[in-house]
């Protein structure tokens, strides 16, 4: 942190920073710290990312002692892992999503200060939660309409589907609910609990497909090896 630092005070370099979450004895306590302490810094852009599982990479070998589950399916992005749940794990890919959209573009560089405050990481967490309750999408959002947003989000700070009708107004602008109807915010709550459960109850099949495979190819690689064996007693 000391040489990006000098970097950053004195240096006119280009500074274009990496921060992962998901690594191995990361949790949601020092992931937090680290990036206030990043964004205090002021580098010109952050990439918010991740963890993935490359082949070949020394993750590998921390799978098992962490706890750590992964997609099985290209880019191979982490779940869950011993200290962060499944749940935590998405909201976080949205932040790095929206993070994208509001700091690294540098469209929204005047509203920023006041987007993170003195918490950064929980105030943009927010945001993030607060966007995705009022969009249902994290894609195709427009940067005027984000921008909408980001002002009723600022005027709004609490955060509740209770105290955000403005925010509804200006997000979304179709919300005209009927009387007795769920709200759009309760919808959109409701449709991600749904996509979420069904997230949840693939994790464990996901471990589960990772076993079966293990145990086929050691079973492949028995035969193999009777094979062979019993290649050696012919020729002999």
């Amino acid at each position: 942190m000391a040489n990006l630092r000098w970097l950053c005070e004195e240096t006119h370099a280009h500074l274009h920073v990496d921060l992962i979450a998901g690594l191995p004895g990361e949790d949601v306590d020092s992931f937090p710290r680290g990036f206030d302490q990043l964004v205090a810094l002021r580098p010109h852009e952050i990439q918010f990312g991740i963890l993935k599982r490359l082949r070949g990479t020394p993750i590998i070998r921390h799978t098992q002692a962490f706890g750590m589950v992964f997609d099985p399916a290209p880019p191979y992005q982490i779940l869950a892992n011993d200290a962060i749940d499944f749940n935590m794990i998405h909201r976080l890919v949205r932040f790095a999503r929206y993070w994208d959209l509001v700091a690294n573009s540098g469209r929204f560089s005047d509203r920023l200060p006041d987007i993170l405050g003195d918490a950064r990481f929980f105030r943009f967490l927010a945001l993030s939660d607060w966007l995705y309750a009022n969009t249902d999408a994290t894609h195709r959002i427009s940067p005027e309409r984000l921008g909408r947003l980001l002002n009723a989000w600022l005027a709004t700070p609490s955060v509740g589907c209770a105290d955000n009708q403005e925010g509804q107004e200006a997000g979304s602008q179709e919300t005209t609910d009927d009387d007795g109807a769920p709200s759009a915010c309760e919808k959109n709550t409701m449709s991600a609990t749904r996509r979420q459960q069904r997230h949840q109850a693939a994790v464990p099949s996901v471990v589960t497909r990772h076993t079966s495979i293990s145990d086929r190819a050691s079973s492949l690689s028995e035969d193999k090896g009777q094979v062979r064996a019993r290649s050696k007693i012919i020729s002999a």
